[in-house]
């Protein structure tokens, strides 16, 4: 590719004013001693290059590419004295030409000379004040050299010349953004919006550059709130909402949308539509409080069940935060104490809705998350069955989300010990053409799991190699994680593995007793292996279930004092002691020094940034 150092702009307008016959050639047949020129250049031998060009344009003065090319690699070697010379002498046959009049410009100012660089510049802008194009080229010149200020008053002086405030806003914008100016860059995308109010979206994305750093979004926020109290307009607000949003201040975006609500009389829709992002943030007690207002503007029927699903559904994701302050986060193998309470307004409202619209998607969804909170949280196996079989019954079109319920009613086989009926589910979803890729996955790990429980090791490596190939996969983690151990226990203690695979049915049952028993005479036939770090685990964690804290404590320091312990195995165990006495033995103190142990020692530990807010929260901080 050539090398170019004069821009295709300027190359345009030379070669428009040269009359056509004086036009070089076009043909193929360059004369050899230019297509030497060009050899030389593209091999970076500018000296032999600059020397051709002379020669050629010696032979033909007027020919604009054997200029240009001089001009090229004249600055490539840095000869800006003979560059400028060189640019002079085509000036004195035309002194008012604008590009020549721009090189000159940015040559002078290469060279460090810097009063005649301006004085080139200003030549340039003088010979018509009211052309636009001028401004834009010296200004382009300008932040070539990188003389951004010097740019951006062109601009300014542009405006002022041409009579028109309106002038290049978008360059202007751009031009302060990259010079960090973004209270100045911010108006400008304003000014743009004043003239085309269609264009919001497209001031958002150009704002996004800035606007994901804390001082670009505060200089926005400034100048929009300044703008709104010159006019109230609907689309600033919505600029507003939108920034407070990319910044997480949810509860002055709740404000703004409130405003935007009451001014564009939608009845609640924008508070809806608010609602629904803050959700989607993670930010559910601001989600919560704007379905809420909302549903009592009130929303237009149509949008009614949509809201007060999703208020249903932010007041579950509530209950399920203060879980992982209020509650143990290893696996659930009882009922978290409480977790009644934390629920009990969410499940209220789904059945409200299940009430108020009776066999529509709203109600069916509802049923199924009142199953999914009797299964998860509150391990109420009977009224799970039965909330997700009334899915299955009255789902109609809703063929993902009775998959969903399927799987989970295989789920519940599998807790009450029915492989049979579990194994039917599963593969029911798994063989489903119309499920998705996820559901599939799923299902193909349950299965896993039932070949794992029954002993057929090789069967359940099969069903996890295909999840465990798409890493983009939700269980492919999971997957790889169980296919390790499968893989690391069949080639050290095969018949340990039986051994761990019954108590790991048994506590899906919720015979914790015989599981605990099974997994610690499994975890003292291993010792040394590292089967025995999930024997260990496993067993600890049942203990807790049984109130066995104690017993709990105990086992996971004899995981952390023998040496064949994983770093995986040994950080995970650290945490669940600063569990079981955060939520076992409730003395905040051991707890505290349990969690700041895992942080001293284990400082990549994926638990670390629960064992903070956990610390925070047992030692009284706000946050």
């Amino acid at each position: 590719m050539e090398r170019c150092c004069i821009r295709p702009l300027a190359l345009a307008t030379l070669l428009a004013l040269i009359p056509a016959g004086m036009a070089p050639s076009q043909t193929p047949e360059a004369p050899p001693k230019f297509r030497h020129a060009r050899a030389f250049e593209e091999a970076g031998d500018f000296e032999r290059a600059a020397i051709l060009y002379e020669e050629l344009l010696a032979e033909d003065s007027l020919n604009v590419v054997y200029f240009q090319g001089l001009e090229r690699v004249l600055l490539l070697l840095k000869r800006y004295d003979e560059a400028i010379t060189h640019v002079q002498k085509r000036l004195s046959t035309t002194p008012q030409d604008l590009n020549l009049l721009a090189s000159l410009g940015s040559l002078y100012y290469k060279s460090g000379r810097e009063l005649e660089a301006d004085e080139a510049w200003e030549q340039a802008l003088s010979g018509n004040p009211a052309d636009p194009q001028r401004y834009r080229i010296i200004a382009n010149v300008m932040m070539e050299n990188r003389l951004l200020e010097k740019a951006a008053e062109t601009y300014r002086r542009g405006r002022i010349g041409c009579h028109d405030g309106n002038l290049f806003t978008l360059e202007l914008a751009q031009l302060l953004a990259v010079s960090m100016d973004y209270r100045g860059a911010s108006e400008e995308y304003l000014r743009w919006l004043r003239l085309n109010p269609a264009q919001l979206t497209f001031v958002q994305g150009r704002m996004g550059s800035y606007t994901w750093k804390e001082d670009g979004r505060e200089a926005a926020i400034a100048a929009v709130r300044s703008a709104l109290q010159e006019r109230e307009d609907a689309r600033l607000y919505e600029l507003l909402g939108w920034l407070y949003l990319e910044g997480k201040i949810f509860e002055e975006a709740f404000d703004v949308f409130r405003h935007i609500d009451r001014m564009s009389q939608s009845q609640g829709m924008a508070l809806l539509s608010f609602a629904g992002t803050a959700f989607q943030e993670g930010a559910y007690s601001v989600a919560a409080s704007a379905y809420r207002e909302a549903i009592e503007v009130p929303l237009p029927p149509a949008a009614m069940p949509s809201a007060k699903y999703g208020y249903a559904n932010a007041m579950k994701e509530l209950g399920r935060k203060e879980d992982t302050l209020q509650t143990a986060v290893s696996a659930n193998v009882a009922p978290a104490t409480g977790a009644q309470s934390r629920y009990s307004r969410a499940i209220a409202y789904y059945r409200q809705i299940i009430e108020e619209y009776p066999g529509s998607e709203f109600a069916v969804r509802s049923r199924y998350q009142i199953g999914t909170i009797q299964l998860e949280e509150f391990l109420d196996l009977d009224g799970a069955l039965a909330s997700f079989e009334q899915v299955v019954k009255d789902g109609g079109g809703l063929h993902l989300l009775l998959f969903d319920a399927v799987l989970k009613i295989g789920e519940i086989h599998v807790s009450r010990g029915d492989t049979a009926g579990a194994r039917e589910r599963f593969h029911l979803v798994a063989t489903a053409p119309n499920a998705l890729p996820d559901q599939i996955d799923q299902a193909m790990f349950l299965l896993a799991e039932l070949e794992y429980f029954s002993g057929r090791f090789s069967e359940a490596l099969e069903r996890l190699r295909d999840i465990s190939m798409n890493l983009a996969a939700d269980y492919a983690n999971d997957a790889l994680e169980m296919q390790a151990f499968l893989q690391q226990a069949m080639g050290t203690s095969p018949d340990l593995l039986v051994e761990l695979a019954r108590a790991d049915f048994l506590a899906r049952q919720r015979d914790y007793g015989e599981a605990a028993a099974l997994l610690r005479d499994a975890a003292e036939k291993g010792r040394g292996l590292p089967v025995a770090d999930h024997a260990l685990l496993r067993s600890a964690a049942l203990e807790e279930a049984l109130g066995r804290y104690d017993a709990a404590i105990s086992t996971y320091e004899r995981l952390l004092g023998e040496s064949g312990g994983s770093a995986a195995a040994l950080d995970r165990a650290q945490f669940h002691i600063g569990e079981v006495y955060e939520f076992g033995l409730r003395d905040a103190a051991r707890a505290i020094e349990a969690y700041e142990k895992l942080l001293a020692e284990y400082p990549e530990s994926v638990f670390g940034s629960v064992a903070r807010k956990r610390i925070r929260h047992l030692r009284g901080d706000v946050f």
